[in-house]
């Protein structure tokens, strides 16, 4: 019989046009291979398979009863039809097709190959191994456990236990965005949210699981646990509980077994005491002592990136949707649809469908869309309710967008990566934009989105240089994470006028000159401005109480900076690196600021600090402060006796009286 990689080469062209390019990983449930599609334009697809060999003990299935033969091909099927559930769903890994091919020995049927074509992602656990085990911030894992948290509470909302979070089953995306998956293993229930079978990797696995061999019922806790030691791994220099840096492989049994036996946790080592607190929770013992649900351990990891506001998160159904997008690409429909698009048949009946796939979309050459009531190189989407994830991903040919009132959903990276693309116009029937939908579109320069807009996923306009005119509807309350970061070409932006939140790194990098937020805006993410070199002005809502981590860092062309009278704390490297600033007034109230919030700001002159500060961090004004000001450059005024006082004094800072 021929090893694996022969008989996928003997499979090619696979799935119509894709063909092998080497393997870049394998693991307990298959290999996984690149693989990559040219189109007729010259576009270069690229995409993951992963190709599963079932081999049933019984080599001979032709013979075998057929009992055996079904349940060899429902084994095959599981994790596709896991994924099939799953599709379109937050932080959960994409599939785009799937395929079975038998396998023969001398006509004799003797097992399956099962081909899954998938999102092409990064592997975390691998990527860990070259980086000492940890990421690259302990804000990172905070992000890992948001991300992983939402993919749970969709899997666990379908009745899906995924029984195998580690660090080789979670993938990055080229946004940094986490997803789970190698779901191989995952359990659909019907009816309820138990299993019995004693299944997963035992390094983390949950005790309950293992306990008399798995006769014991578990639930969706037992993916709590396993998300809560990757979590604590993570926040521990790279080590689960009970190991360390020394230890020999012998003990490594006994350190999983301590850990089982219900041995009280140490804390981790780079956790604050918030983070551990949640962190030690969610890999508890008991069931019962856990977060009860992944929506409570998102809320708990939510809380600590934003402490000021309690949000929950309400993941959208999309069972309707989902039905429709499997019905619009069974095959007779799509046939059909993609004869008459390419005018290769006569056209026999109309083929109505409300979704835009992705399927269908890639076949859907440039020359078709040039009509006479619009230039070429212009899509216009009249009839469809939604465009299907990465439905026009890397398409090249692709210059101009127009919806039409019917449209109401763009779908996750729908129009990432088309570098052609420089004007969008959306009809005013658009509620949704997913992540990533306009990513990368380099030549983007103006988007029109309507008022009916109320959700924006994270990084929608991400990467787009050229962009310089955007304008955000009255109707949404929240921007995402990395809105429009790395928009270089954005100059000026209008904030929604009700607008409660603006979220991580959502204008890092951007080329805005100018901010005036609306006061309904309680909360900043955390570098939400950084890098904006271009910023001059900033005028701040007046309830904000926190100015986050990084929020103005590297924004050099700030040369005055008002603080709002709410103000209660200024957090690290808030201003790191505003060459720009010549004063800065901190308003009383304010009582703490953290580790470089001021540090390399070289033209500031004079600081106030009221006596309600408690608190300040090492090294806010610069790491030597003696040598950088000891020139008289900064002066802080400060009342005699009070903290930043007696700061100062340490510090070797010009001190006055207020």
């Amino acid at each position: 019989m021929l090893g694996l990689e022969q008989r996928l080469h003997q499979y090619e062209p696979l799935f119509g046009g894709w063909y092998l390019r080497g393997e870049i990983g394998s693991g307990s449930y298959g290999r996984v291979y690149r693989v990559e599609n040219q189109n007729l334009f010259g576009v270069t697809y690229t995409a993951a398979l992963k190709a599963i060999e079932i081999l049933p003990d019984d080599k001979d299935l032709l013979d075998a009863p057929e009992h055996l033969r079904s349940a060899a091909y429902e084994e095959a099927m599981s994790e596709v039809e896991t994924l099939a559930q799953l599709r379109g769903l937050s932080n959960v890994v994409h599939m785009d097709d799937h395929a079975v091919f038998e396998i023969r020995e001398n006509g004799r049927l003797v097992g399956y190959d099962l081909l899954i074509r998938m999102e092409l992602l990064e592997n975390v656990g691998r990527s860990l191994r070259y980086h000492g085990g940890t990421l690259s911030s302990i804000q990172e894992v905070h992000k890992l456990g948001r991300d992983l948290s939402r993919g749970l509470i969709c899997c666990h909302q379908k009745g899906i236990l995924h029984r195998d979070i580690n660090p080789n089953n979670i993938l990055r995306n080229a946004f940094g965005d986490y997803k789970l998956g190698d779901f191989g293993i995952a359990k659909q229930l019907h009816g309820t949210l138990h299993a019995q079978t004693a299944i997963g990797t035992k390094r983390y696995v949950a005790p309950e699981v293992l306990r008399r061999g798995g006769q014991d019922a578990y639930d969706a806790r037992a993916d709590i646990y396993c998300l809560g030691l990757v979590l604590y791994q993570l926040a521990n220099n790279g080590y689960l509980p009970f190991f360390h840096a020394d230890m020999p492989k012998e003990q490594w049994e006994e350190a999983v077994t301590r850990r089982l036996s219900g041995g009280t946790l140490p804390p981790p080592a780079q956790a604050d005491e918030a983070f551990s607190e949640v962190i030690l929770k969610a890999c508890a013992y008991r069931p019962e002592d856990r977060y009860a649900s992944a929506q409570e351990l998102y809320d708990a990891l939510l809380r600590l990136a934003y402490p000021q506001q309690q949000t929950a998160l309400v993941p959208q159904s999309q069972t309707g949707l989902l039905y429709r997008l499997e019905k619009a690409m069974t095959s007779t429909t799509e046939l059909r649809s993609i004869a008459e698009l390419l005018h290769l048949l006569p056209k026999q009946q109309q083929v109505q469908t409300d979704i835009l796939s992705a399927r269908m979309a890639a076949r859907l050459p440039a020359w078709r869309i040039r009509a006479s009531w619009f230039p070429f190189n212009t899509l216009l989407l009249r009839d469809y309710l939604s465009v299907a994830e990465r439905a026009f991903m890397g398409r090249r040919d692709l210059a101009s967008l127009q919806t039409g009132g019917r449209l109401q959903r763009i779908g996750a990276e729908a129009f990432a990566q088309c570098t052609s693309l420089h004007e969008v116009r959306c009809g005013s029937g658009l509620t949704e934009i997913e992540q990533n939908a306009f990513s990368g579109c380099a030549k983007l320069t103006r988007c029109q989105l309507p008022d009916t807009v109320h959700v924006l996923g994270n990084s929608v306009f991400a990467g787009c240089k050229t962009l310089t005119s955007l304008n955000l509807p009255d109707s949404l309350t929240e921007l995402p994470e990395k809105l429009c970061i790395n928009c270089q070409g954005l100059g000026q932006v209008v904030l929604p006028q009700h607008v409660r939140a603006i979220g991580e790194r959502a204008f890092s990098s951007s080329g805005l000159e100018k901010i005036v937020m609306p006061d309904s805006c309680i909360r900043l993410g955390a570098g939400a401005f950084m890098h904006c070199k271009q910023l001059r002005f900033v005028q701040v809502s007046l309830r904000l109480a926190v100015i986050p981590e990084d929020c103005f860092a590297g924004c050099t062309g700030l040369k005055q900076f008002d603080l709002p009278f709410r103000l209660t704390e200024i957090r690290e490297r808030a201003f790191y690196g505003c060459a720009g600033l010549e004063t800065m007034v901190i308003p009383e109230g304010t009582r703490r600021i953290g580790a470089h919030a001021f540090d390399r700001c070289e033209h500031l002159r004079t600081v106030r600090i009221p006596s309600s500060v408690q608190e300040i961090g090492a090294n806010a004004f610069g790491e030597q402060p003696k040598k950088l000001f000891g020139n008289g450059r900064l002066t802080v005024l400060a009342s005699p006796k009070s903290y930043a006082w007696q700061y100062c004094k340490e510090q070797g800072i010009r001190v006055r009286a207020n």
